[in-house]
């Protein structure tokens, strides 16, 4: 079988070789008229200006007229127009052309099969969040056609400018929402998978309507729960008279808005950790508690010298992910507060979103995306390098 292969891979080696050089050729082509209409189009090249203005002005005519554009016009436009789609074709080219060299046929198959993974994720991930670098260094406004590049103007207005204190504001109030619901996530995980850890049907149908939450749609909660939090005539202020409390309009004071959508987090997220951490506790063997109670350790010590250690992978699974999550909040902000009152509840995705399709300003909300990305890129880092050394994967 492997001197098959070997053979196939000889008797089409000349073929191969004449189609990597055509690969490539056509790549280097592909990707240096992309590159030419990046600098045209996106960077907007000063030499390449006038150029430009003639494919924009060309277009508007044939937009206004009907009339078709001269075919070199059409295609120089679709060039500048559509450059990133030129490299990156270009680039899959010149990918295919080089690895055809290098592999015999039958590695070369399998180096086929993931690349339309590998494309969608370079289309739909990777290049949107370069391009925000890009528009970061803009003056881009959705009111504005045109736009010109203003250095770290954008970046000085976060940092040093009016934008500071809305930033600093939008940090504060994402940190303290994520260090609840993570906080929320794990503590009531675990003790009501401690709970819940029987096998009955009593029990089973409990897990289930604790965990059911996760999979109704966030939009559809915050409507119920802001009839829940409303200060007038909200069911949890009537449960409250019954003991003498009176409850404060939950969601319309800035002292209690954010309490107000912790409650919705609280009530979605607790029974996804439970479950995780349910499934996690069913893979301990059962040895080490016994061999624990013989021992005479009672059920607080082997919950923290046996449990704990052995659930430290889901605890950092779940942290990761809950982390994550909760830094990118936005539907339960925007369907109960919108960001209000006074910007107690602004998160920094609302302002993301508040910059880019209230105020129009889309360089402003790259920049902050940008950073918000940084933040995260950082922590997430930092929790991985730190879990090398501190968590025991070893059951």
């Amino acid at each position: 079988m492997a001197g098959r292969n070997l053979s196939t891979a000889r008797t089409f080696s000349p073929a191969i070789r004449k189609i990597s050089v055509c690969l490539f050729a056509a790549g280097a082509c592909l990707a240096l008229l992309g590159a030419y209409g990046y600098l045209m189009g996106d960077l907007k090249a000063g030499f390449l200006s006038d150029t430009a203005g003639k494919l924009n002005a060309a277009y508007a005519v044939q937009r206004n007229t009907n009339l078709p554009m001269r075919l070199s016009d059409a295609f120089m436009y679709s060039v500048m127009k559509f450059a990133i789609l030129y490299i990156m074709a270009g680039g899959f080219l010149i990918l295919n052309g080089v690895m055809m060299r290098v592999q015999n046929f039958e590695q070369y198959k399998d180096f086929l099969c993931f690349q339309p993974a590998v494309i969608l994720l370079a289309l739909f991930v990777y290049y949107p969040v370069l391009d925000l670098v890009r528009i970061g260094f803009t003056n881009w406004n959705l009111l504005k056609e045109e736009y010109t590049f203003v250095g770290f103007k954008n970046y000085n207005w976060v940092f040093t400018g009016s934008g500071w204190r809305t930033f600093s504001n939008s940090l504060k109030v994402t940190a303290i929402y994520t260090f609840w619901e993570v906080l929320m996530a794990l503590a009531g995980g675990i003790l009501l998978a401690l709970l819940f850890n029987r096998m009955t049907r009593l029990f089973s149908g409990m897990r289930a309507l604790v965990f059911m939450p996760k999979y109704i749609a966030t939009s559809t909660s915050a409507i119920v729960f802001i009839w829940i939090l409303n200060g007038d005539y909200g069911i949890l202020n009537y449960a409250l008279k019954f003991f003498g409390i009176n409850g404060p309009n939950w969601l319309g004071s800035s002292d209690t808005a954010l309490t107000g959508i912790l409650f919705l987090t609280f009530w979605r997220v607790v029974g996804y950790a439970m479950m995780i951490y349910l499934s996690a506790m069913k893979t301990i063997p059962q040895d080490y508690y016994e061999a624990a109670s013989i021992d005479g350790a009672d059920g607080a010590h082997r919950f923290r010298f046996i449990t704990l250690p052995l659930l430290a992978p889901t605890t950092l699974f779940l942290f990761v992910t809950t982390f994550i999550s909760s830094m990118k909040v936005f539907q339960s902000v925007d369907v109960m507060t919108g960001g209000g009152p006074y910007e107690s509840t602004m998160v920094l995705v609302q302002q993301v979103y508040k910059l880019a399709f209230e105020d129009f300003r889309i360089d402003r909300a790259a920049v902050v995306s940008i950073i918000f990305f940084s933040i995260l890129l950082i922590c997430t880092v930092f929790t991985m390098r730190y879990s090398q050394n501190n968590v025991n994967y070893d059951q």
